[in-house]
């Protein structure tokens, strides 16, 4: 991770019970703006051709390590490796049919991993950008809500089970034009899930997602679910109080900082800067 690297994230007015409960929300792809989270473009193998040639040795092989006898009627016509090699000629010509009758199961099979990642991967979203004026409009409710700081060097953001775990740490997002397939013959990880369209490049994101299975609480609104998980609260570093925010959200705000145990976090005030589209921040002194 890089060194001096800062994450943000934005909260709408009414999530001011993230501050006073350290619980947060890891949500579902279903329930994030972007259609195309968790749904790179997957393949079992590079090309059909490689895939033909695979299916191929797997006969192949299943045919030599289970050789059948020669029939009656070839006896005295072929040797028994004459008719092997005629048996592996008719598996070749009659692979084009062989592979179209796998095709649905295949496609059967890349539905699935979606369905998976749909139902068992939970994403936090974080930035880098605590004053990205869309941002503050679309995820802080037209500036109202607030922004909260963590420290990335929290354990909490690295909680990983072994050296090849995709999960249960901070990672980058990456931003591009085109939609990284994910081949799962070659796969060495899943960083094809951390890929977005650059459309999405402002909002600098870093992502954590975790098994949605290890969820402290889950709450059902409607149709979506939600997947709340527990976090200490003394990985918040500062929080950003919106240029819009009301008293009243103030206020709770204030308490719920009151309530910490060790250092309180720093509390800063947005202000609209007066010459230029662009938001200051300065520290309220408690």
């Amino acid at each position: 991770m890089d060194q001096e690297i800062r994450i943000f994230k934005y909260f709408p007015p009414a999530r001011t019970d993230v501050l006073s409960t350290g619980i947060i929300c890891f949500s579902s792809p279903l329930n994030l703006n972007d259609p195309f989270e968790l749904k790179p473009p997957v393949q079992l193998f590079e090309s059909d051709g490689e895939m033909a040639s695979r299916v191929f040795e797997k006969l192949e092989l299943e045919l030599l390590s289970n050789p059948p006898g020669l029939p009656p009627e070839m006896d005295g016509k072929l040797t028994h490796e004459e008719y092997i090699d005629l048996l592996k000629d008719g598996i070749r010509r009659n692979l084009p049919t062989f592979m179209s009758r796998l095709a649905p199961g295949i496609e059967e099979g890349y539905a699935r991993f979606y369905s998976i990642a749909e139902e068992r991967i939970g994403i936090l979203c974080l930035t880098e950008s605590p004053d990205d004026l869309l941002m503050w409009a679309h995820y802080a409710a037209a500036h109202t809500g607030f922004v909260v700081e963590f420290d990335p060097k929290h354990p909490f953001f690295d909680q990983r089970r072994s050296n090849v775990d995709e999960l249960r740490h901070l990672r980058r997002v990456v931003y591009s034009s085109e939609r990284p397939t994910l081949t799962l013959s070659t796969a060495k990880d899943l960083s094809a899930l951390l890929t977005k369209s650059i459309h999405w490049g402002y909002e600098n994101e870093w992502r954590m997602m975790v098994d949605l299975n290890d969820a402290s609480e889950v709450k059902i609104i409607g149709s979506n679910r939600y997947h709340l998980f527990d976090f200490p609260r003394a990985s918040i570093r500062s929080v950003i109080l919106g240029c819009r925010m009301d008293d009243e959200t103030k206020m709770e705000i204030h308490q719920a900082l009151n309530g910490f145990d060790g250092t309180r976090p720093t509390i800063l005030q947005c202000e609209v800067n007066k010459k230029m589209f662009r938001l200051d921040f300065g520290e309220i002194k408690s």
